[in-house]
């Protein structure tokens, strides 16, 4: 069996153009409509009833099948709830949303997959949008960098998307946390690689496909502009590092994935790669 990349989506959250580039991906010479991410909208209605412009995202992991163990990349969005009323403590009133087809259940099981059947969950960083359903897979050994611990053990007040009160969902997988520091070779398929830069231990994931070396890229690149355009989205920990594992990517990667966008059903039509 070859393998292969399967894109299943845990949801939706609204993304200002702030967040999707730097600096809103100002410049005097690039046209508003070359800047705006893929599916700009201005009719998002959030929960206090004011209208905003900007772009549902979705959040996915990725269901790596055909390497020698079963593999999960991020564990996606949780409770609706619960994340809209932990962002609003701290300003964030975004929108977070999940329609009935957009359930991790039953994304796996589209693809023969049960919760206890994933042997590794690889947590690229610890944003809520990528821990919120750890307590699901009872069987999995947990992967992530040191770097990345700190700063979801105990959050910074300044450090957006890290937040206190989601620190339980890193306790609920403790005992199978498998802490690492730099570059790991996890399957003869898969390769983690440390970037650095959105968040102090963000990493991305390699694969070897029929296709070509495919990465994951979590969200050193959080949308195709900021792949097509070289301009990385606003919300950074370490810019250099950041623009430094965009040279790294390019080098090594045949195929570049960019976590949050739709676009990626246009590029990849059947949500597989590989």
């Amino acid at each position: 069996m070859s393998v292969k990349i399967h894109h299943i989506v845990t949801g939706e959250l609204e993304s200002s153009l702030a967040v999707s580039l730097l600096n809103s991906g100002a410049h005097p010479e690039l046209p508003e409509e070359e800047r705006r991410p893929f599916g700009w909208r201005d009719d998002i209605v959030r929960r206090d009833g004011s209208v905003h412009s900007g772009v549902m995202v979705p959040v996915p992991v990725w269901l790596i099948q055909g390497a020698e163990q079963t593999i999960l990349i991020d564990t996606g969005l949780g409770d609706i709830d619960e994340v809209s009323e932990m962002q609003s403590r701290y300003g964030v009133d975004f929108v977070a949303s999940r329609s009935h087809d957009q359930d991790l259940v039953a994304g796996l099981a589209a693809h023969g997959v049960a919760p206890e059947d994933v042997d590794v969950v690889v947590l690229t960083h610890l944003h809520f949008d990528h821990v919120g359903n750890n307590e699901l897979f009872p069987n999995a050994r947990f992967i992530v960098q040191k770097d990345e611990l700190p700063q979801a053990e105990e959050p910074p007040t300044f450090c957006m998307f890290y937040y206190p009160e989601y620190a339980y969902k890193i306790e609920a997988v403790r005992d199978r946390l498998e802490v690492i520091d730099g570059d790991h070779q996890l399957d003869p398929a898969v390769r983690l690689v440390k970037i650095g830069g959105h968040t102090p231990g963000c990493m991305v994931v390699m694969v070897s496909t029929d296709a070509g070396t495919v990465c994951l890229t979590s969200d050193v690149m959080y949308n195709y502009r900021n792949l097509e355009l070289n301009w990385p989205m606003g919300s950074y920990w370490d810019l250099p590092d950041l623009m430094a594992g965009y040279e790294r990517l390019h080098r090594e990667a045949d195929i570049i994935v960019p976590e949050h966008d739709w676009k990626f059903l246009e590029v990849h039509p059947t949500g597989t790669i590989g």
